[in-house]
């Protein structure tokens, strides 16, 4: 028996569901609707009212940018015994792929918007409560399927159960102590990231938090929507979010905890977002596949802390993560550093190192040191066909400039032989850069 084994043995994840229950405090607030308050027993009433309203298909494609009618309609698919499709976004072509990828499958939406495939509508006005019914879902049924974000090429199908979920929640909830925080959750992302799906829905669903029904974008409506919340605000969003609203130059208010994904939060940018909001900011590591399970305080220590029984092993080069909510063991793209305590650091991705002439790098750590240049709004390393990099930049900035303070921190090899000067990176909806809206600059 190798030494993954061995810890496999020592460290299974959860045999049995948890002890808690979305339904267990009924009268407790969920969210908002409207001006109204929204309590856990009614948001579950809207659930069953609107299963018995829903194609009788295997599958349903939960586009609602609605926060609430989200949370509505994702739990009334499960209900109904129906898994939901959360595409990474809502491009005409990317729904058209999986309503054909998924035959026996419709679409959920609050918009106007119409794909190929058949549509069920959704809106406030058909909200109505149903007889009380508690949920008692298998833990072993998969709840919903996630897809990968593109940004590095096809997306991938992944799959999760409610048992998953929910022990991801339990271990968050633990090490944030939100059981015990009477905290209001304001969320940037949408519903459909998987760092969206956790934080708005599942973390409210297992711990004290409720969530405000909103998605707000600009920094002017994110400080509203904090200031106007009756309880402290933890908001969750990204760092290319964050950093627009430390640009902004606003009067914050009523945040008790800033929490960031998707990127990791440079130090110079992490110690300007606690100044700007006068709260900690803390970073939650994973990915569509893993779920979150790790989190650190960058003021405070670089390394990443797992959540409890959660531990990262090596072998053959290779890094593992496993124990907690996981099933089995699951294979990290990155390569980290691992300390006696268990804590690690990231030192890239498979897919993220370059080598030219004989010499590595990461793109991951390339992008930090360039976009800490004063005068790069935004900026981006790519791969030439030469099997050069280039960079693409946002910003007033000369290409010597940009030279002359690469030069102080990388290796003359991996300095951009290109430069772009585009109004604005092609990112989607959590910061990410989407590969092939990128290679569409380049023609």
């Amino acid at each position: 028996m190798n030494t993954l084994e061995k810890n496999l043995v020592a460290t299974q994840p959860l045999g049995s569901p948890l002890d808690t229950k979305i339904d267990s405090n009924p009268d407790a607030i969920l969210s908002n609707l409207n001006e109204s308050i929204v309590t856990r027993s009614e948001m579950l009433s809207h659930a069953w009212f609107i299963s018995n309203q829903l194609p009788k298909k295997s599958h349903a494609i939960n586009l609602c940018g609605h926060r609430y009618l989200f949370i509505v309609c994702y739990l009334a698919v499960i209900i109904r015994n129906q898994t939901n499709l959360l595409p990474a976004n809502q491009a005409q072509n990317t729904i058209d792929d999986l309503l054909n990828r998924y035959q026996d499958s419709y679409y959920i939406t609050d918009s106007t918007d119409e794909f190929n495939g058949q549509r069920f509508f959704i809106d406030e006005q058909k909200l109505e409560f149903a007889a009380a019914q508690s949920l008692n879902v298998d833990p072993n049924q998969i709840v919903s399927i996630s897809f990968t974000s593109g940004t590095t090429g096809l997306p991938k199908a992944v799959h999760k159960t409610w048992r998953e979920f929910e022990q991801a929640a339990d271990l968050a909830a633990s090490r944030f102590e939100l059981k015990e925080k009477d905290w209001t959750i304001v969320s940037t992302v949408p519903p459909q990231h998987m760092y969206g799906l956790e934080t708005s829905l599942y973390w409210p669903l297992f711990s004290n938090t409720t969530i405000a029904n909103c998605h707000p974008f600009f920094p002017e409506d994110i400080r509203q929507a904090t200031h106007a919340s009756s309880t402290p605000c933890l908001l969750t969003s990204t760092p290319a979010h964050l950093k627009a609203c430390v640009r902004a130059n606003l009067a914050w208010d009523n945040i008790a905890m800033v929490l960031s994904s998707t990127a990791p939060m440079d130090a110079q940018l992490a110690e300007q977002i606690e100044k700007c909001f006068g709260a900690p900011l803390y970073e939650i590591f994973g990915s569509t596949e893993t779920l979150s399970f790790a989190s650190r305080r960058l003021m405070v220590n670089e390394s990443w802390e797992p959540y409890q029984g959660i531990s990262v092993i090596s072998e053959d080069n290779n890094y593992y993560l496993h124990g907690g909510h996981l099933q089995q063991a699951q294979m990290l793209d990155d390569q980290l550093s691992v300390d006696e305590e268990g804590f690690f650091t990231v030192t890239g991705r498979s897919s993220d190192l370059v080598k030219i002439a004989g010499k590595r790098a990461s793109l991951t750590e390339l992008n930090r040191i360039l976009n800490q240049i004063d005068g790069v709004e935004d900026g981006i390393f790519y791969r030439t066909n030469d099997e050069r990099l280039g960079v693409f930049v946002v910003g007033p900035i000369s290409k010597k400039t940009i030279l002359v303070e690469l030069r102080k921190f990388i290796d003359e090899v991996f300095l951009p032989r290109s430069l772009h000067r585009v109004e604005e990176l092609p990112r989607n909806q959590v910061g990410k850069v989407v590969k092939d809206k990128l290679e569409c600059l380049l023609v």
